[in-house]
């Protein structure tokens, strides 16, 4: 399995529940407009789309920025991509195996009025695939043309993303990935971003880390949200410590489709809690176990949208050397009790990969067709443990 399966799969679950919102119920503020507020979790960590690893940021990234393509629920609920910021995607089968596809892009414009351009794409596609910047989700990429020798040399010149004109940016992959638009060409990493405007902003940030108080937190050119510049439906119009709001981007060129007046609001848990209970927020993400368990008890076949995570245990010992006793340590690991304690929507291990990453056919799951690996039944546990005496 390789790391950019893992890595979008991650991803996908963040931009469901993002169309999830658009769909919720509203409300009315005080001058009309149709309002929501959403509790997203704990304060974001960053607003940098290649650096956005909790779902909540990504949440949040995905209303400010436009990707290429975006994901929709289409027939039998299943979610494909639809273009976003590309009206059109032409692809083509080269001779020499490679796939090249050319998207041309719909003449959306940023928050500041200024055409979004396949340039954006290409700088934001480089920044991503430069070692320097130390992404973990530069192996999106590693599909491009040229990604290697560029990761190798430095020079991201060599990435086989290119402006062909200033509507049409053309990219190059090493062979045909039917995943490619729908995991790559969705995900957060790989928003657009205008290099004049992350340029300005980073030179903004250094110049007020000059005099920084040594209580402070250095600035980062993301660190005021108001100040990005974007081309999604929405744009940072207020932030505390405590809460985001959005407005309507009146600069991107589709009809909103959400609420006028997107609020996210930021806590643990039990702040969420509080504040569904007094009325100040509509949905809450994540749901406490308490909460899962009620709503599973109400609803048998109300089930909850995936995360993908992995718990592991790792144990430092010389005698785990001997493949005897690896194995017979896995048969005596009781994972259903693990998975008890892990949470209520968690599910045991069944091999290295989890449910819910797709096989190259994105219509299929892997785990579904690799199979279970292993026997996590509680009524074999006994026999197991006796195997492993053995």
């Amino acid at each position: 399995m390789k790391l950019w399966k893992r890595l979008t799969a991650l991803c996908l679950s963040a931009l469901v529940c993002v169309t999830l919102l658009t769909a919720c119920g509203r409300k009315e503020s005080t001058d009309g407009r149709a309002s929501l507020s959403v509790c997203v979790g704990e304060t974001p960590a960053t607003y940098d789309p290649i650096y956005a690893q909790r779902i909540g940021d990504q949440t949040i990234l995905n209303h400010l920025y436009e990707n290429l393509m975006r994901l929709e629920t289409g027939e039998n609920s299943q979610t494909i991509a639809v273009p976003g910021a590309a009206k059109s995607v032409d692809m083509k089968e080269n001779s020499d195996g490679t796939v090249t596809y050319a998207f041309r892009l719909r003449g959306g414009k940023w928050s500041d009025g200024v055409e979004v351009k396949a340039s954006d794409f290409v700088y934001a596609w480089q920044r991503l695939a430069d070692p320097a910047t130390g992404s973990v989700y530069a192996p999106l990429l590693s599909i491009v043309s040229g990604y290697a020798e560029a990761q190798a040399s430095g020079d991201m010149s060599l990435l086989a993303v290119s402006a062909k004109s200033s509507t049409t940016l053309v990219v190059t992959l090493t062979g045909h990935y039917d995943w490619f638009l729908r995991e790559v060409c969705t995900s957060i990493a790989t928003m657009p971003l205008r290099q004049d405007v992350v340029q300005r902003l980073k030179q903004e940030a250094d110049a007020a880390n000059e005099n920084l108080k040594e209580d402070e937190t250095p600035r980062r050119w993301w660190s005021d949200p108001t100040c990005l510049v974007t081309n999604g439906p929405y744009t940072a119009s207020a932030e505390d410590e405590n809460a985001l709001t959005l407005t309507e981007n009146t600069a991107y060129g589709k009809k909103l489709t959400g609420p006028e007046d997107l609020t996210f609001r930021f806590g643990d848990t039990q702040t969420a809690e509080v504040l569904y209970d007094q009325g100040v927020v509509d949905a809450v993400w994540p749901l406490t176990e308490d909460e899962m368990a009620e709503q599973m008890e109400a609803d048998e076949t109300w089930q909850a949208e995936p995360v993908l995570e992995t718990y592991s245990v790792m144990f430092n010992c010389s005698r785990l050397e001997d493949e005897s006793i690896r194995k017979a340590l896995s048969l005596v690991i009781d994972r259903e009790q693990l998975t008890a304690m892990a949470g209520i929507t968690a599910q045991p291990a069944e091999g290295l990969v989890p449910p819910g990453v797709p096989e190259d056919n994105a219509d299929l799951d892997f785990r579904a067709c690799g199979g279970s690996l292993l026997d996590n039944d509680p009524e074999s546990y006994a026999d197991r443990c006796q195997d492993a005496v053995d």
